[in-house]
């Protein structure tokens, strides 16, 4: 499903108001990755003082490939999940030995510790390759913008959250829309109390239309009471409303031509909330 004024309404929204933050101010795929990795399940709040003194430290993936484990692990201390410290070394090391970063999905998805999530927003981001990102918050925009019931958590649901994603997916600028999407959902699309009312797709959103916004996403371990082969589909999933809907009115920091708002964080799989 291809919906252009959707992708150009987000991406004129992320473009006023995304997160600015130092690894999207570069498309050098080690601060990329780096940043991918520190962020899971760690709040952005946190896990930016960490980016900063790993990047000071080991500027690039030849100085933290020769790196030992103990260096590495006394820099990770407070993050927890230490077995993201090993995998970033181990990973670092993978990097080091093929001589340059692995520059498709594939072989990003080989290195230890990156998983599909992962593996698709440093492709995107840092070498544009048009593959979609699908988290919480992607999760979130897509079933209430779509009205989409199929409980999130699901194998089905990947799959048809994955697709109806990669359709959306611009050519142009497959990075930005990943995270623009990402910035949506934790800073318009909220878990709980949407900004529905500054809301720049409210015009074409299905569950505001049909007052589901509180429903949608549907959890898995939620139960639907609902006759077999009454999820709603992608190709039926609703009916549109005229367009429109006003711009966010969020103040922000100016950064060359972006206002930028000030949002200590994400949920997903890969960063948290």
């Amino acid at each position: 499903m291809q919906d252009p004024a959707f992708s150009r309404t987000l991406l004129d929204w992320y473009d006023k108001y995304g997160r600015d933050l130092p690894w999207r101010r570069t498309k050098d795929p080690y601060a990329i990755w780096l940043s991918e990795i520190i962020l899971q399940q760690t709040r952005i709040a946190q896990g930016l003082a960490y980016w900063q003194r790993f990047m000071e430290r080991f500027p690039d993936v030849e100085s933290l490939a020769a790196a030992s484990e103990d260096e590495v692990l006394r820099l990770w201390e407070g993050l927890g999940y230490y077995s993201r410290g090993r995998n970033l070394l181990a990973a670092a090391r993978q990097i080091a030995a093929r001589g340059s970063f692995p520059d498709s999905v594939a072989e990003i998805r080989a290195l230890k510790g990156v998983g599909d999530y992962t593996a698709a927003a440093i492709g995107s981001i840092a070498f544009g390759l048009p593959v979609a990102v699908v988290d919480g918050n992607v999760y979130r925009v897509l079933a209430r913008y779509f009205g989409l019931e199929r409980p999130v958590g699901t194998t089905a649901a990947k799959k048809e959250f994955t697709a109806l994603a990669q359709s959306l997916l611009p050519a142009e600028r497959p990075g930005d829309f990943n995270q623009a999407l990402m910035d949506f959902g934790a800073m318009q699309c909220t878990p709980a109390s949407p900004v529905c009312l500054t809301c720049p797709l409210a015009g074409n959103c299905e569950a505001l239309r049909s007052g589901r916004t509180n429903r949608l996403p549907v959890r898995r371990k939620r139960p639907l009471h609902a006759s077999a082969g009454s999820t709603t589909s992608i190709s039926a999933a609703r009916a549109k409303p005229p367009s429109g809907g006003a711009a966010p009115a969020i103040s922000g920091k100016v950064s060359g031509n972006r206002t930028r708002k000030k949002i200590p964080f994400r949920t997903s799989p890969g960063w948290s909330c």
